[in-house]
């Protein structure tokens, strides 16, 4: 699969612009930043924090446009079944990843 840590709503990333008109009015841009503590998560510290279903950033906050919430977002699309097994922490194939754009 492709990188899951971007913004849902403008497509940011880490240090990187999104689509649209950003917020800073600098030419920098820190793009979605993961804002949890270690402390608080410590499953923040594991390497696919953020980047898997069942490990998500429920503190997220986009700089760019504004958005904050939990990533990755389920892709739209998905069936009934397919929610239930990324939910149990199942992967999909990567052909059908790739229908949806992830």
């Amino acid at each position: 699969m492709s990188k899951l840590f971007k913004c849902p709503k403008c497509g940011a990333e880490p240090q990187e612009h999104g689509k649209g008109r950003c917020l800073n009015d600098d030419r920098t841009c820190d793009g979605l930043i993961c804002e949890c503590s270690s402390e608080e998560f410590p499953e923040s510290e594991e390497a696919d924090h953020g980047e898997s279903f069942t490990n998500l950033c429920t503190n997220a906050n986009c700089y760019h446009c504004g958005w904050g919430g939990k990533v990755p977002q389920k892709p739209k699309g998905l069936q009934a079944w397919e929610k239930k097994a990324l939910d149990a922490g199942w992967t999909m194939p990567v052909d059908r990843a790739k229908e949806l754009g992830l």
